[in-house]
């Protein structure tokens, strides 16, 4: 195989994970707007009866969320525009690429209101700190290595090692920030237990199997962060991206048995099965 042929070969599996990544943002998307109506009936249902400074706080960190899911939404159809360039003509089009990154790094500043409102509000408790512990997490792991990618990519003339190396950075932060958010969800609102099969599989699955895909991904990646070489291990890669998406597929097994996974399947991120996509034409590569 040619190195061009290769290289769309390879981009046919990016394609596949950025499609699934931007239908499950659409439909989020397409969500927000009856969700945004119900946000505020509930508003005014509480004004009359909660404190009117928290209650308008919340109703206003509730809408800064809804216009960070705009900007993911833009950022997806930057990035799928990126992606079908790269599989139909093998350009990399670069200005699409950093505007993706940007957006998807910025759209979780969106999610601070939120944050503080349930750190700060009078009637908080412990689930709502460890969902405002989740989110906080989720930006220190994500946005600092998207928004420094983001200033890479604009330079010019492009300096690859360092481009490269921000890049691994970015995939692997990314990684931890999913596991994060999962394994928090558990704590929060998943049934945590050893006394059933089923349970103690979800038990497992969130806590070890992301994470662990997160590391092989730091292994496979590290000669790029230490900008030893510009190319990486692409099955243990690929092997990485399997661990990622064999996290969901197993919530969704998990889920058939229990009726509060069930319950939260919507706030898990289900597109990152297309991460078994990434992981076959990884782990095909001759």
């Amino acid at each position: 195989m040619n190195p061009v042929r290769f290289e769309l070969f390879r981009a046919r599996y990016i394609l596949v994970t950025v499609l699934t990544f931007f239908a499950f943002v659409l439909f989020l998307f397409i969500r927000s707007f009856p969700a945004e109506y119900n946000i505020y009936l509930r508003y005014q249902v509480r004004m009359e009866t909660n404190d009117p400074f928290w209650t308008t706080f919340w109703f206003g960190s509730e809408l800064t969320g809804e216009v960070g899911l705009f900007f993911r939404f833009f950022g997806v159809c930057f990035l799928l525009a990126f992606a079908w360039i790269l599989f139909r003509h093998g350009k990399v089009v670069v200005s699409y690429l950093k505007r993706a990154v940007l957006f998807e790094g910025i759209y979780y500043l969106f999610m601070i209101p939120f944050i503080l409102s349930l750190y700060l509000r009078p009637d908080t408790n412990i689930v709502n700190l460890e969902a405002g512990l989740s989110y906080t997490l989720q930006i220190v792991f994500i946005t600092p290595a998207f928004l420094i990618l983001f200033t890479k990519l604009r330079k010019h003339p492009t300096d690859k090692a360092e481009l490269f190396k921000w890049g691994a950075i970015a995939v692997v932060g990314f990684t931890f920030g999913l596991w994060i958010k999962h394994f928090m969800l558990m704590l929060y609102a998943l049934p945590v237990s050893f006394n059933s099969l089923i349970l103690a599989v979800g038990t497992l699955n969130s806590s070890l199997t992301i994470i662990i895909g997160g590391f092989v991904l730091l292994v496979a990646f590290l000669p790029i962060i230490k900008k030893q070489k510009l190319n990486f291990d692409n099955r243990l890669a690929g092997f990485g991206f399997f661990l990622i998406a064999l996290h969901f597929i197993i919530y969704i097994g998990v889920a058939f048995g229990s009726q509060r996974y069930w319950d939260f399947m919507m706030l898990t991120e289900l597109w990152a099965l297309g991460f078994l996509s990434l992981a076959v034409g990884y782990i095909a590569k001759r």
